[in-house]
C-alpha cells in the first residue's frame, strides 16, 4: 500500500459557503493510479438504483435545496436518478432564470432567479448519446426566511483526517476500516461530521445518510468501507448529503471555485 498521499483542503470558507458549513474538506488520494472495479455500493446502491418495470429503463426526479450560504436567490437542484446512468448527460432549462451549468455528465446544477421574479419552473432532460431517456421539471420560489438568514456569517472552522484508512480500490460491502480525525476552529456542539470513500464514484459512509459527533477533545471516529480515496466534511443541522458522487471537486468547486488548495 502507497504511504504517500496528498491533501486537499479548503480553508476560511467565505459567506458564500451553503448551510451545512464545509468549512474545510480534507481530501486523502492514494498516488498509486491503477484502479480496478471497486465495489462500495452495498446498501447505498441499493437506495439509488431502486425501481420496478422495464430494468433498463431511466427514471428521474428533480428535488431542490436551499442552502443558506449561497445568494438567496440560488438553489441547488438535484435530479435522483435511477436505472442505467453509463453516458448520460443532463440538459438544464428554466423558464426566466440561469442554470451552471446548462449541460454536464454530472446530475446537478445551481439555478439563479431572475431578476424581478420570485417563481420559476426548472426542467431538466436526461440524454443518452442522441436518445433522450427521462424528463422531468420542478416549480421553485425564493423562500424568504432562508434569504434572511442567508446574510448571516458563517464561523471559521477546519478540519483533518489524521488516521488514514488503507488503499484498497476494489472496496466492497464487506471491508471495514477506521477512519479518525480533528475538527478546529468556531464550533457548536450541533456540528457533526460527514464521510465519504472513493470506488467508482464517492459514497457516503459507513451508511446512507451517517453523519458522526465531535468529541469534547474536538476529535471524530468511524469506521468505513475501504476505497482508493477519503473525504470528511464538517455539516450544521439541515444538511441533506448525496448518497453517492460521481465527482467530489466538481461537486465542491461548483459552489466555491478557486478554493481547492493542494498541501
Amino acid at each position: 500500500m502507497s504511504r504517500a498521499f496528498i491533501r486537499l483542503s479548503f480553508r476560511r470558507m467565505s459567506q458564500q459557503m451553503m448551510t451545512w458549513l464545509t468549512a474545510s474538506i480534507r481530501i486523502f488520494y492514494p498516488l498509486r493510479r491503477r484502479v480496478r472495479a471497486p465495489g462500495l455500493q452495498g446498501a447505498v446502491w441499493a437506495l439509488l438504483a431502486a425501481g420496478c418495470g422495464d430494468p433498463d429503463a431511466v427514471r428521474v426526479g428533480l428535488q431542490a435545496y436551499r442552502p443558506l450560504g449561497l445568494d438567496a436567490h440560488r438553489l441547488e437542484i438535484r435530479a435522483q436518478v435511477s436505472g442505467p446512468q453509463s453516458g448520460l448527460r443532463y440538459k438544464w432549462f428554466s423558464v426566466t432564470g440561469e442554470c451552471d451549468p446548462q449541460e454536464s455528465e454530472w446530475p446537478s446544477t445551481v439555478f439563479h432567479f431572475g431578476q424581478t421574479t420570485t417563481r420559476d419552473r426548472i426542467s431538466v432532460e436526461v440524454w443518452r448519446a442522441n436518445d433522450r431517456v427521462a424528463r422531468d421539471e420542478i416549480e421553485v420560489k425564493i423562500d424568504e426566511e432562508r434569504a434572511r438568514l442567508a446574510s448571516a456569517p458563517l464561523p471559521k472552522v477546519e478540519i483533518e483526517i489524521t488516521t488514514v484508512p488503507p488503499y484498497e480500490p476494489e472496496g466492497g460491502p464487506e471491508t471495514r476500516a477506521d477512519i479518525t480525525g480533528k475538527v478546529t476552529g468556531e464550533l457548536s456542539p450541533e456540528y457533526k461530521v460527514v464521510v465519504y470513500a472513493r470506488a467508482d464514484a464517492w459514497y457516503i459512509q459507513p451508511t446512507a445518510y451517517a453523519e458522526h459527533s465531535i468529541g469534547a477533545d474536538n476529535t471524530w471516529s468511524t469506521w468505513t468501507h475501504t476505497g482508493s480515496s477519503y473525504a470528511a466534511l464538517v455539516v450544521r443541522p439541515g444538511f441533506d448529503p448525496f448518497l453517492r458522487l460521481t465527482c467530489f471537486r466538481r461537486w465542491v468547486t461548483m459552489y466555491w471555485p478557486g478554493r481547492l488548495s493542494k498541501e
